[in-house]
């Protein structure tokens, strides 16, 4: 997966960041010399702290917000352009369009063909990627400092020219039913994919970002055309900039390639939070010759600007967010039941979700699932010995800087703090926050995490595993080419 591709199907970037989750895809840097960083860029080490400046900020005419963060430390420049529309705002049945109207942006425009764009990028050596996820769609690009007009130029031409060729619709819409019919044979996705849907059920939340292969069939060019037209307008957009240039020249930059960029009404989204899974619901997807089998569980958890979000991220930590955590120590180290095991604290914009992450040999499926519920309920007891609320707490504040250095980053989240609501000061604040959180935050927060109500994905051979998941609550059986349905 992309990384633009990652962070727009991901939502809160800065979730996935600090909890673990893998994304190869955010290429970091590591820190340079306080001796060498300009006064613009983050100073000191993450030991001694460090200070990200506020990104200076312009509202162009037609409502544009553009916001832009110097770095100088290498001549390269992030531009993130973020449309506060995602995949929530499919149509129920058409999962996947705010997605293949994404992508579609880079399938020609009014003024260039697809291949003359995709020269165009490449000429200079630049990226160009566009996604969406559940609550944003994201289109960014990467390119040399010296580049910066030529970045703006195709960035905003993709944007606001898009020509949506019957002819590349047909094409891409191909293109994504083919990947959702791949993602079948990938048990670790489509397991996430399928929690997801079993969790939130109707909800916006449950709808696959990328769609699947009967709601991306459904999906028309006049579908894809309507959506652009109700969704992407200035107004409804945020542009960030990151990297080696001039908060002046920057802004001059947005305003001459965007200002063209008509204002106009956006349709109010409205997505209401989701209700949380009452009593044990498994599913079983079937994999007859699976070996190994996919483990999800967990319940609906909170919104991105929730005031516990703090106590129950060092709570994750302490549960399974690290590889000092209960779980990695219980299940893997001590009992060998996996290789990987994680837990989640997922937010968004009007709710989220919390949730386990494993896999284990088809026999050793029941007991893995037994210890790991055994470490969620230690957590919701409260019963956290010192040493390890410090060490989420140090894991978490001592890994945050190295993990936003890198443009791309840095960007994702200065858009999260606009799309969320945060503070604006979050960046800086974060260590301090982190750190001010006490055992009786971790419990107190610790009463949201899920033990006797929970929605349980399952993905291995059915014959197998239905009798002894019985034990868990009511078991329903899909043959994997139903996963999602």
């Amino acid at each position: 997966m992309s990384r633009v591709g990652a962070r727009a199907r991901g939502g809160a970037v800065l979730g996935f960041l600090l909890l673990a989750i893998p994304i190869a895809r955010l290429a970091l840097q590591a820190p340079a010399s306080a001796a060498s960083r300009p006064a613009a860029a983050a100073s000191s080490s993450p030991a001694a702290g460090f200070h990200v400046p506020a990104p200076a900020k312009t509202i162009l005419k037609n409502g544009l917000t553009v916001l832009v963060l110097e770095r100088h430390e290498i001549p390269l420049l992030q531009v993130q352009l973020m449309i506060k529309a995602g995949s929530a705002a499919d149509p129920a049945g058409k999962a996947g369009m705010a997605d293949l109207t994404a992508r579609l942006l880079r399938r020609g425009t009014r003024t260039r063909t697809a291949q003359q764009f995709s020269e165009e990028v490449e000429f200079v050596g630049g990226s160009v990627e566009a996604a969406a996820g559940l609550d944003r769609t994201l289109v960014a690009g990467e390119f040399a400092s010296r580049d910066s007009e030529v970045a703006l130029n195709l960035l905003s031409d993709m944007v606001l020219n898009p020509s949506f060729k019957e002819e590349e619709f047909a094409r891409e819409q191909r293109l994504l039913i083919g990947e959702a019919v791949s993602r079948l044979d990938d048990p670790e996705a489509l397991a996430d994919e399928a929690f997801a849907a079993w969790l939130f059920g109707t909800h916006p939340y449950g709808r696959s970002p990328e769609g699947t292969k009967k709601s991306l069939a459904a999906i028309t060019r006049t579908d894809v055309a309507s959506f652009y037209e109700a969704r992407y307008a200035p107004n409804n957009a945020v542009l960030a900039i990151v990297g080696d240039i001039g908060a002046a020249q920057a802004a001059q930059h947005a305003d001459r390639y965007f200002a063209a960029w008509k204002k106009r009404a956006v349709p109010e989204l409205k997505i209401g939070e989701a209700a949380q899974v009452r009593g044990r619901k498994v599913l079983l997807i079937d994999k007859p010759d699976a070996t190994q089998t996919q483990i999800r569980f967990g319940n609906v958890g909170i919104r991105r600007n929730d005031p516990e979000y703090f106590p129950l991220l060092v709570g994750n930590a302490v549960l399974g967010g690290g590889f000092t955590s209960w779980l990695v120590e219980e299940v893997r180290v001590k009992r060998g039941l996996t290789y990987f095991i994680r837990s989640s604290l997922l937010p968004y914009r009007s709710s989220g979700m919390i949730r386990v992450s494993t896999f284990s040999k088809n026999n050793t499926v029941p007991e893995t699932i037994e210890v790991a519920l055994e470490q969620v309920k230690r957590l919701r007891g409260g019963a956290i010995p010192p040493e390890d609320l410090d060490k989420a707490r140090n894991f978490l504040a001592g890994t945050f800087p190295v993990r936003i250095e890198s443009p791309d980053a840095l960007a994702g989240l200065t858009l999260d703090i606009d799309l969320y609501g945060l503070d604006p000061d979050y960046i800086n604040q974060y260590q301090k926050r982190v750190r001010a959180v006490g055992i009786d935050g971790v419990r107190r927060a610790a009463r949201l995490v899920p033990t006797d109500d929970l929605a349980i994905v399952i993905l291995g051979p059915a014959a197998a595993l239905k009798e002894p998941l019985g034990r868990l609550g009511p078991v329903s059986v899909r043959p994997i080419d139903a996963a999602l349905e």
